[in-house]
């Protein structure tokens, strides 16, 4: 009775879930003695590298300089300019300044900021590194990273350029800002051009200004160096590339209908490798299933297709181990089940990194070439032979 009771439920709970279902069913009834068959496996992968989102971002940052070899730059553009009121009594302009949210998380070091229009007008559709060539240089300043807002001046007799951009916003090609100095980060969607000026009240000069909004901003960075040649002995994942890793594992040998005790990716740092500390407690990890076939030469993310929502997330601190110097990360049953049942699904593995407090974490994964490839454990446990 309590059988078909426990087949009935099963049935309804749908076939990803029957499997094991039926197998703890059976442990209920039989007890220890007949639990079925487990099997461990551990496959090395057959294909992985490391890919780059791509060499245009519009990410929460801006970031502007170089890191050897990681170089950035950032466009800016403006739709409708605002001015003030020139009809004030004893209305004179001061200065003309571009405002920026700094974001300290790249360190300290002062950079020199230059503020350039472009040479010609951009698509955000099809830009690539280097982007469009700097003109007409219109301020530079040195950031001294310290203060929460970086105010680089315009140059003298800007206020009459940007009152010509009002009446003509369509004459303006765009902003580019660039720095042969350290790489410094400022704040996405928070930059703006800030006109200062005086007026008179009551007979006294006061100091007013008013603010036009950037209402398009991104950076572009040189393309990943050294690229990618599937026969790497280090997988790079993150630093200022925010590179991603692709990692298929044949799992042939597990049978379909079979209970998915557990599945855990486990992901090695080589000797040298930086390791995750105290500054990555906000760091996390996602893997998701990539949905397309693809070769070990891949550079660029965009030659991947994969799901959107992650499979499996995991804080970096929660599933490093410092004795093993290893990532692991639990991977859901389902999936496992789904590449049992239909293999042609499995096309393996994207791994992420995001750690917006620690923009240069890189962590050098061993590939398959290495002493320290990835794993892919697997424990499963067979259906029990029927008794009756």
């Amino acid at each position: 009775m309590i059988l078909l009771a426990t087949l009935s439920a099963s049935s309804l709970a749908g076939c990803s879930r029957k499997a094991e279902k039926l197998v703890g069913a059976a442990r209920v009834i039989r007890g220890p003695g007949g639990l079925g068959t487990t099997v461990r496996l551990a496959p090395n992968p057959d294909r992985d590298t490391y890919v780059e989102p791509g060499t245009v971002d519009f990410d929460s940052l801006l970031l502007v300089g170089t890191s050897p070899p990681f170089q950035a730059s950032t466009f800016l553009a403006v739709q409708a300019w605002t001015l003030p009121d020139t009809t004030l009594p004893g209305f004179a302009p001061q200065t003309i300044s571009l405002e920026l949210q700094r974001n300290l998380t790249l360190g300290f070091s002062p950079t020199q900021v230059t503020l350039s229009l472009t040479a010609t007008a951009w698509d955000t559709t099809n830009v690539a590194w280097p982007g469009p060539a700097a003109a007409a240089q219109l301020g530079s300043a040195t950031d001294d990273r310290l203060a929460a807002i970086f105010s680089l001046p315009l140059g003298p007799g800007s206020f009459a350029q940007v009152v010509q951009w009002a009446q003509n916003p369509s004459s303006v090609p765009g902003f580019t800002l660039q720095s042969s100095g350290p790489v410094a980060a400022y704040v996405a969607g928070a930059a703006r051009f800030r006109v200062r000026y005086t007026h008179t009240v009551s007979g006294s000069p006061v100091l007013d200004s008013v603010d036009t909004r950037v209402t398009q901003d991104f950076y572009l960075h040189a393309p990943l160096t050294p690229t990618p040649t599937g026969a790497d002995t280090a997988l790079v994942l993150g630093s200022l590339y925010k590179t991603e890793l692709a990692v298929h594992f044949p799992v042939d040998s597990i049978p379909s209908g079979v209970s998915v005790d557990e599945a855990t990716l486990v992901l090695k740092l080589l000797p040298g490798s930086a390791v995750p500390d105290t500054t990555d407690i906000g760091g996390v990890v996602h893997v998701r299933p990539i949905r397309n076939v693809w070769a070990e030469t891949i550079a660029e993310k965009a030659s991947l297709t994969f799901d959107a929502a992650p499979a499996a997330s995991a804080k970096v601190i929660s599933i490093y181990s410092s004795s093993a110097r290893t990532l692991a990360i639990r991977l859901p049953g389902s999936l496992m089940r789904e590449w049992a049942s239909m293999p042609s699904t499995n096309d393996g593995l994207l791994v992420t990194l995001i750690n917006r407090a620690n923009l240069t974490r890189q962590l050098d994964i061993g590939s398959r070439e290495s002493s320290r490839p990835p794993e892919l454990h697997v424990t499963y446990t067979r259906l029990p032979p029927a008794r009756f």
